[in-house]
């Protein structure tokens, strides 16, 4: 996904949080969403560049977790979300929280403190255009957005009436191996949720310990929670499913991660879906897609999904199926281009020049594709 710039109107060393906020929508959100939310005021109040990435990373989310939190805010009416035709946010606006709305807090009485200032601010990925809206904002009620909650707690009588159960006493040590500690209030609160909520079965939940901690070697609870609610928002509920998700992510995701330079993080939902694409629909083995990954870094000089996508549709529109092939084409470019650069400029027809010169302005594209399945037939170029 691309940097999403953030732009404001002044530079300042403090965030302001308006008590509306803090009265209003605090109480009833989640409390990774309210870091999140906090956290985009903070980057408006000194003009920083963020992206969906780079939150994720500093709060230790996924993509997915971020996505859930704007989404919950924009429905809150708090931020707006521009996205383009693939679904990539390209923008977010930060609203004013409005004054007359007839909110109440979550002891229901109205509140009559009054909002800090804060203008609203365009977040665009490509100008410096500031939007602003005079219409009026108003808040959707909490209750009415479903989201599954990221702090567990449940009371010591629940914790023990699930250690009655023998599974999930086995889970408890099992997870406190692999972790390499002893467990705390909240990594048992999250395990629970991801049991008690998410319906994951005990042999499914030591999967996705050994997963993050081996393969991707992540020992945080707060990211195996994430990772555990992106299975169950996916349908992931076998261990036969997981491991056939991360066996994509293995021996597909990360390497194409790796060949770009990307070391801190998995792959975002479109890149995951370009890469499922570049497999599953085009064919391409693992090498093909590598070879398209490390075109892209040396002709940009910078890790591009789209850039390496457009490479990859050429070349399944030209019948390409091996670097062999890839290697066919490269040749006939080359002759191409070579042809065309020696070919004499067009001149007036006399008696010494009564014929057409050859013209190399045609499809290229058409030329190479026949040339390549003359190659693969066995004849000659």
């Amino acid at each position: 996904m691309s940097t999403i710039k953030l732009n404001g109107q002044s530079v300042i060393t403090d965030t302001l949080v308006p008590n509306r906020f803090l009265d209003y929508y605090m109480p009833n959100a989640n409390g990774e969403y309210v870091k999140i939310y906090l956290y985009l005021l903070r980057a408006v109040s000194s003009s920083m560049d963020i992206s969906v990435n780079n939150i994720a990373d500093i709060f230790n989310h996924t993509e997915n977790d971020v996505l859930r939190a704007l989404k919950y805010w924009n429905s809150q009416n708090l931020i707006s979300l521009v996205t383009d035709e693939s679904g990539n946010i390209q923008s977010i606006s930060l609203n004013p929280v409005n004054t007359d709305n007839g909110a109440v807090n979550s002891n229901n009485i109205p509140l009559q403190s009054e909002l800090i200032s804060n203008p609203e601010v365009s977040v665009t990925a490509s100008t410096e255009h500031v939007q602003t809206d005079d219409s009026p904002v108003k808040p959707v009620p909490s209750k009415q957005v479903a989201a599954k909650p990221s702090n567990p707690d449940y009371t010591m009588d629940q914790i023990n009436s699930f250690k009655d159960n023998d599974d999930v006493c086995e889970l408890l040590y099992l997870a406190e191996k692999y972790l390499g500690k002893t467990l705390s209030s909240f990594d048992i609160n999250v395990l629970l949720f991801i049991y008690d909520e998410l319906k994951f079965s005990t042999e499914l939940i030591e999967y996705l310990i050994e997963y993050c901690v081996e393969t991707v070697g992540k020992r945080s609870m707060r990211y195996i929670q994430s990772v555990a609610m992106d299975w169950a928002e996916d349908g992931i509920d076998s261990i036969s499913k997981a491991k056939q998700r991360s066996e994509l992510y293995s021996k597909t995701c990360y390497p194409v991660l790796k060949a770009f330079g990307i070391s801190d993080r998995g792959p975002g939902k479109e890149e995951k879906a370009m890469i499922i694409k570049w497999k599953d629909t085009f064919g391409f083995s693992i090498d093909i897609i590598i070879n398209a990954c490390d075109r892209t870094i040396n002709a940009i000089h910078k890790p591009s999904f789209k850039y390496a996508d457009s490479i990859l549709t050429n070349w399944n529109k030209k019948g390409v199926q091996s670097l062999e092939d890839i290697k066919t084409l490269d040749i006939t470019h080359a002759k191409i281009k070579e042809q065309k650069a020696s070919a004499p400029e067009k001149t007036s027809k006399n008696s010494f020049n009564n014929f057409d010169q050859r013209d190399f302005s045609g499809d290229y594209d058409s030329l190479e594709k026949k040339l390549l399945m003359r190659a693969k037939q066995g004849g000659t170029q």
